[in-house]
């Protein structure tokens, strides 16, 4: 809307000054024109005024007139003037009336728009307030109940604790029911520590606490190893036993992963069509064995439900889990494919009643993740969240025949629309996957990716035989498979990039030792050595 400024800085519409000067001069002197060619026509009248002849001469009749038609054109042209410009003005004023009239509309319609939204805001919050304080009641209520049992099923709970310990102290470790036995007095007391932080106000604060009582029985043991065998409540454990027990019941196999991982470490497990998992020595934790169990379970659960989502799901796809020891930490890792998780959403999934799991045939309670948060927290540890992304490049593949001669061809993997494509020039349209024939078996394959300094080598010994080969340099979330198909004489070979978008949770917790190399260390630390030697100080220069 056209505006104008003040002297005092302000903004007010524009008002139109319409002026229209009338012809004075042209009409006066008309008249006195009019009069003066009357008086030339009436004889009489010259004769009664006496007026002299030389005024009505020739020259002063058109000096007269020349001078009337002078002030004519100059109104007309100061008229002409004067409506032009009040023209302007009125239009100038006209529309700044349709642009008011206009943004009066379109003021209108963003107030009904926005009482529209308001109302839907209103509507959307009432919900999810609703929605949290039936949380909020459902959690409190879940508490009381957990606090009732807990407080009523103590008596219950040490007398069937104290008669699996009885079973469990009679039987030898050979006995068929001894496992039966053991893996049932693990299930109760770690249901028993599960009420135990699901009826606690704080669980970072709870954890902290029991681990401040378990770090005195730790250096009591660290100081005598032999008052270990007095103390009925070991101060550490083993996270490998840990990560035993929460994924055994979640495997295709888990007997035989568990004979596998009796044989020693590392132990690498991939015969599971959902899990490859990948277990490294790693130093004892200072807690409880069923806190880590716990947030192992939710973890591993959490990537499970979303391992097999479509448009992520191939496979090749699984989850993959690591636990290594780096720096004087235990680190456990948990890769699934999925959606990304927002910046936004990263510091939101460990909150109270917040799922991940928004979808309309499951919603989640919110639990899993805050449990897993929290007993980070309260072992002093923490929890990262790395979206993996696909990524392109060059590879080479370098193949070697039953003949001795070696093949190399040279790959380009693209993204399109965030998939992985494969070409072999840079014009070519790219594909998903791409073929090679040879006419002769295939004896061995190196492949590299541009820039890396060591290749990934494959011996085939086998004449006629169909083999896989993933990617050895991440076989948690391979980027690529190759097909290896020997025909005797011939063989072919298939290419293809794969999809590893996706999350991985990292947890990393102080081991025991770290914990307490640092306690020793912020103890020497704070130690105030000029302070102590005052005294000596003075001795010296008493001498």
């Amino acid at each position: 809307m056209a505006e104008s400024q003040g002297l005092n800085g302000k903004t007010h519409p524009y008002l139109p000054s319409l002026k229209l000067r009338y012809g004075w001069l042209s009409s006066f002197f008309g008249l006195f024109l009019v009069a003066y060619f009357f008086l030339m026509s009436e004889p009489e009248l010259i004769a009664f005024y006496d007026v002299p002849a030389f005024v009505f001469d020739y020259k002063i009749k058109a000096a007269l007139t020349a001078i009337f038609f002078i002030f004519l054109i100059h109104d007309v042209h100061r008229f002409g003037r004067d409506r032009k410009r009040n023209r302007k003005q009125v239009k100038r004023f006209q529309d700044e009336v349709d642009q008011l009239w206009q943004s009066r509309k379109q003021l209108q319609q963003k107030v009904h728009t926005y009482a529209g939204h308001a109302d839907k805001l209103k509507l959307f919050i009432s919900d999810k307030l609703l929605e949290y304080i039936e949380y909020d009641e459902k959690f409190l209520h879940f508490k009381s109940i957990a606090a009732e049992v807990r407080h009523n099923g103590v008596i219950g709970f040490d007398k069937v604790q104290a008669v699996l310990e009885a079973s469990l102290v009679r039987l030898d470790e050979a006995d068929s029911g001894y496992e039966e036995t053991r893996d049932a007095l693990d299930q109760l007391r770690y249901l028993w520590d599960l009420l135990d932080l699901a009826t606690t106000d704080n669980i970072a604060l709870h954890i902290a606490n029991q681990l401040c009582d378990l770090e005195e029985q730790y250096y009591q043991q660290v100081l005598d190893p032999e008052s270990a065998a007095t103390q009925s409540l070991q101060p550490d454990f083993s996270p490998v036993r840990a990560l035993e027990r929460a994924l055994t019941p979640l495997l295709e196999n888990g007997p035989a992963f568990k004979t596998e991982l009796a044989r020693g470490l590392p132990c690498r497990w991939q015969d599971d069509a959902t899990f490859w998992v990948d277990i490294q020595p790693c130093g004892a934790l200072l807690g409880l064995e069923n806190h880590w169990v716990l947030l192992l379970e939710n973890l591993l659960k959490n990537a499970q439900f979303f391992s097999g989502k479509r448009p992520y799901r191939h496979k090749y796809r699984r989850v993959a889990v690591n636990l290594t020891e780096r720096d004087g930490l235990a680190c456990i890792s948990v890769f699934n494919g999925g959606p990304p998780i927002s910046e936004e959403d990263q510091a939101k999934v460990f909150q109270l009643g917040y799922s991940t799991r928004k979808v309309k045939e499951h919603h989640g309670k919110g639990l899993g993740l805050f449990f897993v948060g929290e007993i980070a927290k309260g072992y002093e540890g923490r929890v990262n969240i790395t979206n993996v992304a696909n990524t392109g490049g060059w590879l080479s593949i370098r193949v070697t025949l039953a003949d001795g001669r070696v093949l190399t061809q040279m790959v380009d993997i693209v993204l399109e629309d965030e998939l992985p494509r494969v070409r072999l020039n840079p014009d070519e349209a790219p594909d998903k996957q791409l073929e090679f024939e040879y006419d002769q078996a295939i004896t061995s394959v190196e492949v590299s990716r541009a820039g890396q300094t060591e290749p990934h080598s494959l011996t085939v010994a086998d004449a006629r035989s169909r083999s896989s080969w993933l990617d050895p340099a991440t076989p948690g979330r391979p980027a690529w498979v190759l097909d290896i198909h020997n025909k005797g004489r011939q063989a072919t070979a298939s290419f293809q990039p794969l999809d590893i978008r996706g999350v991985e949770f990292r947890v990393e917790v102080p081991l025991a030792e770290t914990r307490l190399a640092g306690d020793d260390a912020d103890t020497l630390e704070d130690v105030d050595v000029d302070r102590l030697n005052e005294p000596f100080r003075a001795l010296g220069t008493s001498d």
